[in-house]
């Protein structure tokens, strides 16, 4: 036999050839299953990642309860929108609040500049003797001059100016004075209660003013009183067909046109 010839091996060397391939095999096996589970459980324990929508950190949102899921670990869209339409919706009602606020103050300035202006025409008023304070609340009704009368029926003087007005409601001094003359004729005079007072010297004129068909009177013959001052309440005495004053106006003793020393009441 040549010695280059391939000698049969032993069955013995065989059979422990393959026991050691089977358990290479084996332990490559084991190592791959055991990388395997190593990487799924690295990649189950790794944190999730953040995200940022419309500048609101989702991760850190997750552990809160403004409109974050918990089970989800994201923010809805519908809960984005509420939040941001519940954020737009305050600072409309705080812009609201705001002009409103403007506006008070405009509307509060106002009314006082207005208040201050009457107050400054009044204190004129007051000190100007020459015009005279409205004696009662009311329109102006029959005027100074010759008229049909309402009740005799022919014409005649009719010396003063009408003022309508509410029987009771207040009759004031047009100006300062003494009065001089209280009558409480009631029906049985063409004037019914009446009062007259006497301003003295205005200028170079005597000026006196009268009221008449008063219903109340609350001065008496003597006193002195001031513009603006009570002097008692519209009414019907007298010859008169409704409820108010009939205010005259005396300079130097004729009786003159009221409506000249009313104009700026």
């Amino acid at each position: 036999m040549r010695r280059n010839e391939a000698q049969p091996q032993p069955t013995s060397w065989i059979r422990s050839r393959v026991v050691r391939t089977g358990v290479a095999a084996l332990a490559i096996g084991s190592l791959a299953v055991g990388l395997a589970g190593q990487a799924t459980r690295s990649s189950s324990a790794a944190p999730a990642p953040e995200f940022a929508v419309g500048g609101l950190n989702l991760a850190a949102l997750d552990n809160r309860d403004n409109g974050v899921s918990r089970d989800s670990g994201r923010v809805s869209s519908p809960q984005l929108i509420a939040q941001a339409r519940a954020q737009s919706l305050a600072q409309t009602a705080a812009e609201l609040a705001a002009e409103r606020q403007s506006e008070a103050l405009e509307s509060r300035n106002t009314t006082l500049d207005t208040t201050a202006d009457q107050i400054a025409k009044q204190s004129k008023l007051l000190k100007d003797q020459s015009s005279f304070l409205m004696p009662t609340a009311g329109k102006f009704g029959s005027r100074y001059g010759m008229r049909l009368h309402p009740i005799l029926h022919y014409y005649r003087m009719h010396n003063g100016q009408d003022i309508g007005g509410t029987c009771g409601q207040p009759i004031w001094a047009a100006q300062d004075g003494t009065v001089i003359k209280v009558a409480t004729s009631g029906y049985n005079s063409g004037s019914g209660h009446n009062v007259r007072i006497d301003g003295g010297k205005v200028g170079r004129v005597n000026l006196q003013t009268a009221y008449l068909h008063m219903n109340t009177i609350a001065v008496k013959t003597g006193q002195k009183v001031h513009k603006g001052e009570l002097l008692g309440t519209v009414g019907n005495t007298g010859i008169s067909t409704s409820c108010h004053l009939h205010f005259s106006v005396y300079v130097n003793g004729k009786g003159v046109d009221p409506v000249a020393y009313l104009k700026n009441s």
